[in-house]
Order: C-alpha cells, then sequence, then structure tokens
C-alpha cells in the first residue's frame, strides 16, 4: 500500500491529493438531474470492504449514501515499461473499481458539503471535504459554464484547464476527446510502472481535469456534461485498418461510458446502441450527441469506414433529438458533439453520411445522401430554437451565426489542426471570429438578461496582443425576448 501511496505522490505536486493510498481519481460529479440529485463517482485499485459519501448543508454534514461499486471492464497498462503492445489485448488488465454515490433528495440552487469514506482491509479512510451547488429551479439565480474537449495530453493543457477551473463556473460541458487511446489507463490517471510519454506524464485527463492548486474548481466541484469523440472509441485501431473498420464488434464506447455510467443508464456500448442524453441545468436544456470520424482522406473511405454513430433523418439519434427537441420546456437550448457543423478547413468537405462504393473504382467512395449535420441536424436546430452549439475535433477557436444558431468552436487547448490556406464551409459561410494563435476558455453565462459568453485567453505564445486572462471576444447568444 504504501508503495502504491508513493507512485501518487507527484499527483499530489500537481495540486491533486491522494485522499486515499489505492484511489486512482478524486471523486468526480455528474448528474442528469443536477436540482435535486447528483452522483459522485471515484476510481480505486480495490473494491474494498465498503464506501460511502457524507454530505448535508453545513459543515457537520449528517447525511449519508452508500456508494455502489463496478468493476470498469477493458483498461491496460504497458505490457513493457517503456511501451505498449499495438495489439490491446497484449496488454496486461488493470484491476479498475468505480464507487458511485447518488445523493438524492437534495433542494435546487443548493450549496452541499461532502466527502467521500472508504473502507479497506478494515480501516477507514475519509476524503477531503469538498462542495457544490445544486442547478437552481428554471428562472432562478444565475449560473456560468465552461467549454472544453480534447485534451489528449496536449502541452499547456494543464495551465490551460487550471485558468477554466478559476473561471467560477458551475459546471463543464466537454465535447469529446479526453485521451488518446481509451484503453491505455496511464492516459486516465498515473498508474505505477504503466508508460507514458515523458512530456505526457502529469498531463492524465483527470490529473488535468481535478487540479485545485491556485483556486481551480473542476470535477470535485462542478459537474461535467460531456459527449464522445473519435477518440473514445475503445479499439483505436477501426479507424486506420480498414478490416477491423469492417468489424462491427470492434465498434464500442465501453470504457468512455462505464467512466460516465450515471449518464448512460442503459450501458449500450456498441453500435445501435444508446449514446446521447439531455438534461436541464436552470434555464437551459443541455443535449449531448454522439457525433464523430475519423478524418478523411483520399478515395479510401469505404462503408463502414467513417461513420460510428448514424444521424440520417430516420436514424435513432436523430428520431431521440427531434423528439427531444419538440418536447423541451426551457428557455435557453444548448448541443454538444464533437464533430464540427461548420469548420473553415478540408474536413469538412468529405460529407456526414454513409459512403458507398464508386463503381469504377473498389477504392473511391460517392456520397449520394450529401452531409447529414447540414441537411439533417441543422433544419432541426433552426425549427426547434436551439440557441448555440459547440464541438471540437480541430483545436481550434472559431464561431459562427446562421439563421439565429450560434456554432462555436473552442477547444484551442494545446495544438491545432488549420492551415492558413484551408477553405471555407461547403455552405460558404466564414467564421465571424478565427482566433488559433493561442490557448483560450469560453465561459458563458446565463441571467436574467439572457445568454452571453466571454473568450479568455490561457497563454502567452509569444504576439503579445493580448494578456493571460484578459477577454478576447465576447458576444451575445441569445438575449431575453
Amino acid at each position: 500500500m504504501r508503495k502504491f501511496f508513493l507512485a501518487l505522490l507527484f499527483v499530489v505536486g500537481s495540486g491533486l491529493p491522494a485522499f486515499a493510498a489505492r484511489a486512482y481519481t478524486e471523486p468526480y460529479l455528474v448528474s442528469l438531474t443536477p436540482s435535486t440529485e447528483m452522483n459522485v463517482c471515484w476510481l480505486l485499485a480495490e473494491a474494498g470492504e465498503g464506501a460511502w459519501v457524507e454530505f448535508g448543508e453545513t459543515e457537520t454534514l449528517g447525511r449519508k449514501a452508500e456508494a455502489r461499486v463496478y468493476e470498469v471492464k477493458g483498461l491496460r497498462t504497458s505490457a513493457k515499461p517503456d511501451g505498449y503492445d499495438p495489439e490491446p489485448e497484449k496488454n496486461p488488465e488493470l484491476k479498475v473499481f468505480q464507487r458511485i454515490a447518488t445523493l438524492k433528495g437534495l433542494k435546487p440552487g443548493t450549496e452541499y458539503r461532502y466527502r467521500t469514506v472508504v473502507v479497506e482491509g478494515g480501516k477507514t479512510t475519509e476524503g477531503p471535504v469538498y462542495s457544490f451547488r445544486t442547478a437552481p429551479v428554471a428562472g432562478g439565480s444565475p449560473f456560468r459554464f465552461i467549454l472544453l474537449s480534447d485534451l489528449q495530453q496536449k502541452k499547456q493543457i494543464l495551465e490551460t484547464v487550471s485558468m477554466a477551473g478559476r473561471q467560477n463556473a458551475d459546471f463543464i460541458l466537454y465535447a469529446g476527446d479526453f485521451q488518446n487511446t481509451p484503453w491505455k489507463a496511464a492516459e486516465w490517471f498515473p498508474v505505477e510502472g504503466s508508460f507514458i510519454a515523458p512530456e505526457e506524464k502529469g498531463r492524465e485527463w483527470f490529473t488535468a481535469m481535478q487540479q485545485t492548486a491556485n483556486g481551480a474548481k473542476l470535477l470535485q466541484y462542478i459537474p461535467i456534461f460531456p459527449c464522445p469523440g473519435n477518440h473514445e472509441a475503445d479499439d483505436q485501431r477501426i479507424w486506420t485498418d480498414k478490416q477491423l473498420a469492417q468489424d462491427s464488434s470492434k465498434k464500442t464506447l465501453s470504457i468512455y461510458m462505464q467512466l460516465f455510467r450515471p449518464l448512460y443508464p442503459d450501458q449500450e456500448h456498441g453500435q445501435g446502441g444508446t449514446h446521447w442524453y439531455s438534461a436541464d441545468y436552470g434555464d437551459l436544456h443541455i443535449v449531448s450527441l454522439s457525433l464523430f470520424r475519423w478524418h478523411p482522406w483520399s478515395g479510401f473511405e469505404a462503408p463502414g469506414w467513417i461513420l460510428f454513430d448514424d444521424i440520417s433523418p430516420e436514424s435513432p439519434q436523430v428520431r431521440w433529438l427531434e423528439e427531444d427537441l419538440k418536447n423541451k420546456t426551457s428557455r435557453f437550448t444548448w448541443v454538444v458533439q464533437h464533430w464540427h457543423m461548420l469548420n473553415r478547413g478540408a474536413e469538412v468537405w468529405v460529407p456526414m453520411s454513409r459512403p458507398v462504393i464508386y463503381p469504377v473504382s473498389p477504392d473511391v467512395a460517392m456520397y449520394p445522401l450529401g452531409d447529414h449535420c447540414w441537411n439533417v441536424l441543422r433544419p432541426l436546430y433552426e425549427k426547434y430554437g436551439v440557441n448555440a452549439v459547440n464541438f471540437g475535433h480541430s483545436h481550434v477557436y472559431e464561431r459562427y451565426l446562421i439563421n439565429g444558431v450560434n456554432y462555436i468552436e473552442a477547444a484551442t487547448i494545446g495544438n491545432n489542426y488549420r492551415g492558413e490556406d484551408d477553405p471555407l464551409h461547403f455552405s460558404g459561410n466564414a467564421p465571424i471570429v478565427e482566433q488559433n494563435q493561442h490557448r483560450s476558455v469560453l465561459v458563458v453565462s446565463v441571467t436574467s438578461e439572457g445568454m452571453s459568453a466571454e473568450a479568455v485567453r490561457a497563454s502567452e505564445d509569444g504576439d503579445g496582443a493580448v494578456k493571460v486572462g484578459e477577454v478576447f471576444d465576447s458576444f451575445v447568444i441569445a438575449p431575453l425576448k
């Protein structure tokens, strides 16, 4: 146990306290009903004999919720200390246990304190006391949230995420791509003896997202509403191996969905499963979609090669989306998805739909159905009054306003894939604002006056135009009507 604890010391140096010797992560918060219920989740090396969360409105706490235990399947350590075997199954599976306590009967718009308690080997270990605030009722107090995505152990993510954690936000919208390869446990949290590239050490997803230094309040304090990206596919070989791409059993999101289990109660990991959800936070209706593919290239995109979850007009996801938008009652609506609705770049020129083989050549694909993002999702967003859609994938900052809907990519997190001469979106729409030379954090405020946003610079990068911490873009998303 002492050996394991020592392996976690460098996490403490990053601002993440190791509250229990056998813990892989601090607690993190998720909820589909954040005004009256909160799920406290954390990951451990051993299931232990028992665990619970103590919580309450005062320092004495006073209430208790038992923490159910689940084994997270599929996370692996490296076959050798200096690297992974390219075949996932040849790397040892790591035992990871998830504890989840559901705190029920909470009051809206109320601050609660809580701590985790674990019993292992007859010893009881209490974690630090954290706090969170439940969502207000509709028409209640104002709130703020931040947009993040595409951490993937990139440079400067610790500084950028720390700044995000100092924005006094009430929750996080995360637009996919948490790490590079989901089954590599050491990309999620520190694992003793498992390989991670030297330049990526200390940038594990939970390490970055659970910083507390300098007053940052992140996953332990505010809930996260994520969506999956292409790097959440369990076996990343489906994106580059055409034979594996044809095997539907390889197309699963099990690790991502297990880690965020309360948001996906059906746990349908494979294609055809429910990989989407919605939740209300005060006056805001949040919709999380499963929308991603791999980078297009040449003509090597045969059927089954790209799209993970279908978004054709009669697909289960689109039918659910229309019903959800039709029945929402919140004043404002926000959609989070990984793939860009618009983008100034070559990727959008290959339509987001199922390809068919070009008759003349088996290596060339055609797209007779066109782009479903533009032809299927966009009309729904306009019809049902969606105020904003945010996405990730290209690691850039840009935004558009089309027929009353704001389309925002705020994912300048550590690098970007934008070329100076990249073409406009095929619709001809140009971004209103495009700033890809420095890191940034977008902060959205919902008040009695409406919904507005400010983009805050998070890195210097040598140009000196705007200082770190200064706002370089501000705009109204939805004025109160």
